[in-house]
């Protein structure tokens, strides 16, 4: 290496310009002299024939400045080859060294990248529908929330936004029987309006959508079919369309296939029919169960669109006053819809393995610096050769970036290994979780955080090192060049904000596990042991009568209760934790008028007597149902006490009446008498806290009702284990009607699990970053503390000699290791205080500022820190002073 044929030892272009012009003019003016020119003529002469000088001193100037700028490229090109090069024969040159650093920083990046792929993929990545940031999510206003809406306000909304929306579509969602096989076949329907697909920005793949002639009572027997279900039961058929498939219990003809990129999510709907509104439900403003979306016209603002909804609900506040009083509307972006939660759960994890990265950026960043004492003669050398400090930092810069990609390259392995994982162990319902890969994205990110570590880890110590003193360095053969001891400011620096950060992760995951302990305690209200759920659904083709439905809901619960180890049976529309739950709003007995403001809203049980002996669930007062309750009886209901303290706050709720679910005669009250207050359930998981519930018998079923709930739940009950009953129930329901398919067969146990699963995989998750955190720190401590002892042998043998104990030499070693400790603890504190709020909305039974979880994190850091250091402390307790005296 020649630093003296460097471009920047060259004098200025300017410079070198006019002593150039200069040099050319005066030899001219001397040849003219020579053949006999007067000096002054010559000159005149020499300056005419140079002609403009002004325009090619610039010109020269512009080719010099060109010409150094390439000569500088080329020499930084060879320079970084060189540096590439040597940097590859340094990791050659110490293996161990090698390995450790660059495993470390793929831990980093790998973990990095793969959640990144996996918010990527579920939130960063456009929706497959045509420009999707117009696509909103319109409904009601219930209690704080988007909720649904009647097929009334829908039909008004529709009309009233035409000037803000290019379309208004609704979509009911239900389960069909499909019958195109040996067996029938339950698939996830949604019956939609003839827009809907405009609406949402899709084309088919095969046929067409639906027309308005087909949206109308009467035919409405065509179906548009998902890729996922034409694959997977037609065999990907091209001549599908025009073909006749079968379902409840009569034929669809298929008119369309949608692409694959409509399969928005793994548990998105298999098929689509025309919602063919009845005159009757286009004026019925209440019975609130459409998913309703809205598609915003070029250049018109959410708030155009909002006042219009507003003049829509002021004009049914005043023309449909039983059913719209405090009607608003609202809306909300389907993108946001369609993600959920899942976006801030994803970015909580990616700042977790972030810090991950930093751990490990820190810990690279101390080994960095140990090797660079080793390094102090070779940089010293250099320097007295006369390589600069900005040269010695950029080949210091490279060898970390060389680290860096390579640690990248082993950490995008690890980032494929672990989608694959996180993909199949992440509970079900995350949308489009199964795309997550390492794309061309991913790749970036990974090369990114690979420069980014190396900057983090390398600066550092290059820095250190080119401010080395060359003359002292030579002189001691490289020790101590670079700084060494408890004074070391950047190494104590490193292990404190190791210690902080691995604090915050371990107080996430503590917060967590808390709350997971928490939940896994909570009374549910019912017993789930030895409880076994299925679904099945009867077809209104069909079904159309409502007693011949409540008879066969009665057989199938009667069959249930006869098989071999059935200890209790219920059939019902709704159990906890599943789907079908449907709400209504109570008047009580007594409540001021109007009726529409004083309603309790309440979820529905339409159950069979049994109900309450299956689920363990106790009637605190009054009683249960009957085979007396039945139709043509006192009309019953019981309610449940959140309920009960809602709707009869103070008094005693038997005998008390309550109107709801239907009209009564002459469209006045239709009153029901509480005969009995039951437990209230946590219906919708552990963590959310019970609502009013009530229960009505199945035989007093309103007759709306067998419009509202076409799929029922049988619930069995047994002492052993009730996964060997679905067989048993599967017949059972085929011996009373073989064409209805059971499916959603789980036990009560699994079903609690399945909610509490989502729980489960983020505390586990954010535990294994932390303890990954955890070990990095502490392998961190024990490496810059086994430096530091290394560095202070002969003052250790000193000590030693002169009658120092080998415990006052553990104790000086300790007390002097966990200075940083403690102070990288305290601002660890100090930081998880401030971002447990982030974790606030997943924590259950636990504030983010639990101070229980701070002592146990902060002990059990400090723990591990503890046993880190008394390793190398104990190892110095053993050193030889006279060997020690003699090692220089």
């Amino acid at each position: 290496m020649n630093p003296f044929g460097r471009v920047f030892w060259r004098p200025r272009v300017g410079d070198e310009v006019d002593e150039e012009l200069a040099f050319h003019f005066e030899m001219r003016v001397r040849d003219l002299v020579e053949r006999g020119w007067e000096p002054a003529a010559a000159r005149r002469e020499a300056r005419r024939r140079v002609g403009n000088l002004d325009a090619t001193r610039e010109q020269l100037r512009t080719l010099g400045t060109k010409r150094n700028r390439t000569m500088q490229r080329w020499q930084y090109a060879g320079e970084l080859a060189q540096d590439i090069v040597f940097a590859f024969r340094q990791l050659r040159k110490n293996p161990g060294f090698a390995a450790v650093a660059i495993l470390t920083l793929a831990l980093g990046i790998g973990g990095t990248t793969a959640i990144f792929s996996l918010l990527n993929a579920v939130v960063l990545h456009p929706l497959p529908l045509r420009e999707s940031e117009r696509l909103l999510v319109v409904g009601e206003v219930y209690q704080g929330n988007l909720s649904s809406l009647s097929a009334g306000n829908y039909i008004d909304a529709a009309a009233g936004t035409v000037n803000s929306l290019e379309g208004l579509a609704a979509a009911n969602f239900l389960n069909f029987n499909l019958a195109d096989g040996v067996s029938p076949e339950r698939v996830v329907a949604a019956t939609v309006t003839a827009n809907f697909f405009d609406v949402m920005g899709a084309r088919p793949a095969l046929g067409r959508t639906f027309t308005s002639q087909e949206d109308q009572p009467g035919n409405e027997r065509v179906v548009v079919l998902s890729h996922h279900l034409w694959a997977r039961q037609f065999g990907g058929r091209g001549d599908i369309v025009g073909h006749d498939i079968r379902m409840n219990g009569v034929n669809y003809t298929v008119v369309g296939v949608m692409p694959v990129s409509f399969d928005l999510s793994a548990d998105t709907e298999d098929l689509w029919t025309p919602i063919a509104f009845t005159p009757q439900q286009r004026v019925l403003h209440d019975e609130h169960h459409l998913e309703v979306y809205g598609r915003l016209k070029p250049g018109v603002s959410r708030e155009q669109l909002h006042r219009e909804l507003e003049a829509v609900a002021v004009r049914n506040q005043h023309d449909f006053p039983q059913d719209c009083t405090g009607l608003t509307f609202a809306t909300r972006p389907f993108g946001e819809q369609f993600v959920g939660d899942y976006r801030a759960r994803l970015i909580v994890l990616l700042g977790a393995v972030a810090v991950i990265l930093l751990i490990a950026s820190s810990n690279v960043g101390n080994l960095l610096l140990a090797r660079g004492a080793a390094r102090g003669r070779e940089i010293a050398v250099r320097t007295a050769l006369g390589a600069g400090r900005g040269r010695i930092v950029r080949q210091l810069l490279t060898e970390s970036v060389v680290l860096a990609l390579a640690a990248a390259a082993a950490g995008v392995a690890i980032a494929h290994w672990a989608i694959l994982a996180l993909v199949a162990w992440t509970p079900p319902g995350v949308p489009r979780i199964e795309q997550a890969r390492i794309d061309p994205a991913a790749l970036a990110v990974a090369i990114a955080l690979a420069f980014v570590s190396s900057v983090l880890c390398g600066l550092a110590p290059a820095l250190r090192l080119a401010r080395s003193d060359a003359q002292r360095a030579l002189r001691d053969g490289g020790r101590g060049a670079t700084g060494g001891g408890f004074r070391d400011r950047v190494r104590v620096s490193l292990i404190a904000a190791e210690v902080a950060l691995s604090l915050l992760l371990l107080f996430g995951a503590g917060l967590l596990i808390r709350s997971a302990l928490a939940r896994e305690h909570v009374p549910l209200g019912f017993e789930s042991a030895g409880v076994l759920t299925a679904r099945f659904t009867l077809p209104d083709a069909v079904y159309t009568d409502p007693a011949r439905e409540s008879d066969v809901l009665r057989r199938i619960n009667e069959a249930a209760a006869q098989l071999p180890g059935v200890t209790a049976s219920t059939v019902t529309q709704y159990v906890a934790m599943g789907g079908g739950s449907g709400g209504n709003g109570l008047f009580p007995e007594g409540a001021p008028e109007p009726v529409i403001t004083h309603l309790v809203p309440s979820v529905l049980h339409l159950t069979t007597p049994g109900f309450f002996k299956t689920m363990r669930t106790s009637i605190v007062k009054g009683r249960g149902f009957t085979d007396d309750d039945r139709t043509g009886g006192e009309k019953v209901m019981i309610v449940s006490v959140a309920l009960a303290a809602k709707a009869f706050p103070g008094q005693d709720p038997i005998g008390k009446r309550i109107d709801c679910c239907e009209p009564g005669p002459d469209g006045g009250h239709n009153w029901k008498t509480v005969i009995g207050v039951a437990a209230d359930l946590r219906s919708q998981g552990p963590s959310i806290d019970p609502r009013p519930e009530f229960y009505l018998p199945l035989a007093q079923a309103p007759q709306a009702a067998w419009h509202w709930f076409r799929t029922f739940y049988v619930v069995v009950k047994t002492d052993g284990d009730p996964l060997r009953l679905a067989e048993p129930v599967r017949a059972a329901i085929a011996r009373v009607d073989p064409d209805l398919p059971l499916f959603d067969v789980q036990t009560m146990d699994q079903r609690i699990d399945r909610t509490l699963s989502e729980s489960r995989f983020n505390t586990l998750l954010l535990s294994l970053l932390g303890g990954i955190g955890l070990l990095l720190a502490a392998g961190g401590i024990y490496g810059v503390i086994a430096y530091f002892v290394s560095q202070r042998t002969q003052e250790i043998g000193v000590r030693i000699a002169l009658g120092a104990s080998r415990r006052s030499v553990v104790m000086l070693i300790l007390t002097q290791a966990l200075k940083p400790v403690a102070i990288g603890a305290v601002a660890g504190v100090v930081a998880a205080l401030a971002a447990g709020r982030v974790l606030s909305s997943q924590l259950f039974g636990v504030t983010s500022t639990d101070p229980l979880t701070i002592v146990a994190v902060v002990a059990t850091l400090l723990g591990v820190a503890l046993v880190a250091s008394a390793i190398p402390a104990r190892r110095a307790a053993s050193i030889d002073p006279t060997r020690a005296l003699q090692a220089d």
